[in-house]
């Protein structure tokens, strides 16, 4: 019984090692990309893929995996709004086999699930024919993942970014969207203790809130979103030469 025990204990604390080894190294990698984000720098971002590939190689963890999908999925996105439509597809291809590989071994993670109908999101905008067959499995994968987890930051995203782009005969709502990205940023927030996180996907949360507010009509919360943006992050340069300025234009600011 004692050598049972003893075993048990060792077993435990290798895995407790190993998950905190695990997160060392996605908070490596997180701001790696928080940097690559706000600077514009895709390159640095196409270099952490290839990284925690490699280091998922190694260790076979699934936080690692599912730290290749975010990546890859923020990775898409850039990919598509530069217009890169062949790109797009060869990474959107490798992360639905990751995710579908995560999802597998995790079928109730709220995270991942969100992120495989982002992944379906991304399908439409190569093929938007696809959106009446995708776009309800994609909702479907959304509202599944919040009623796992609804504090789930991802899902919450997710959740945001279908409001706010698709269109309303498919339940877009500009309105809804807001609500969404603020309880986004809530849980990130409350994930960090209270404290505003320096991670890439807080950033996104709070330029497409100010992109919400403003579809919405709400200028004066969108622009007040804007500021704070570049009071917490300042050198982001999305916001400070492309959204911001372009926002003042249209509205005579």
């Amino acid at each position: 019984m004692r050598i049972i025990r003893t075993l048990f204990l060792s077993l435990a604390m290798f895995f407790v090692a190993s998950s905190a080894m695990a997160n060392k190294v996605i908070a490596k990698y997180d701001t790696l990309l928080y940097e690559s984000y706000k600077s514009g720098n895709m390159e640095v971002w196409v270099s952490v893929i290839d990284l925690l590939r490699k280091d998922y190689r190694e260790s076979n963890d699934n936080e690692t995996l599912l730290g290749i999908i975010q990546a890859q999925y923020g990775y898409i996105g850039y990919l598509l709004g530069i217009k890169d439509k062949k790109k797009a597809r060869i990474y959107l291809s490798q992360a639905e086999i990751n995710a579908d590989n995560l999802i597998a071994m995790e079928p109730n993670n709220a995270d991942v699930l969100a992120l495989s109908a982002a992944l379906m999101a991304y399908q439409i905008a190569l093929s938007p024919l696809k959106a009446p067959f995708i776009g309800p499995k994609s909702m479907t994968a959304i509202n599944q993942s919040l009623e796992l987890n609804p504090n789930s930051a991802q899902a919450l995203l997710e959740k945001a970014n279908s409001a706010h782009y698709a269109p309303s005969m498919f339940g877009g709502n500009p309105v809804e969207a807001v609500k969404y990205y603020t309880k986004c940023i809530a849980a990130l927030e409350q994930q960090n203790g209270g404290a505003e996180p320096e991670i890439w996907i807080y950033l996104n949360a709070y330029a497409q809130l100010a992109l919400a507010q403003e579809k919405a009509e709400q200028t004066q919360n969108a622009m007040r979103t804007y500021l704070h943006i570049l009071k917490i992050a300042p050198d982001f340069k999305w916001v400070a030469s492309e959204l911001y300025p372009q926002f003042k234009r249209r509205n005579n600011l």
